[in-house]
């Protein structure tokens, strides 16, 4: 709580606003979490951790994954990713979507290399 909020960078020890602890463990203001879900963003702004159930999320990547088919030149391309969510490496079949943890399933990930 000796920090200030990662979205106002007001100190929140102080704050008269209501403050909330995100499962990464950070804290923001309730206002400010309510105006990034407003804007679309569900990843914590320190840590890049999902701030909420994002699991029926997933699921609708899964079908989008199913239903859009890989240029030619991009079927047996692989690519290494860092899991956002839960912190693991792993080694995935490149889509031009999206990239799902192997471990967790998230699809809260970034490429790490080619």
């Amino acid at each position: 709580m000796h920090q200030d909020c990662p979205v106002c960078f007001e100190y929140l020890f102080e704050s008269v606003n209501d403050v909330s602890v995100l499962h990464c463990g950070h804290t923001i203001h309730k206002s400010c979490l309510n105006e990034m879900r407003e804007h679309f963003q569900y990843a914590c702004p320190l840590c890049s951790k999902s701030v909420c159930d994002m699991s029926k999320v997933w699921e609708k990547i899964d079908l989008e994954l199913a239903a859009t088919p890989m240029p030619e030149p991009y079927l047996n391309k692989t690519v290494w990713i860092l899991c956002n969510d839960c912190g693991e490496n792993s080694h995935v079949q490149f889509h031009l979507v999206a990239q799902k943890c192997l471990n967790c399933k998230s699809y809260n990930t970034r490429q790490t290399r080619g």
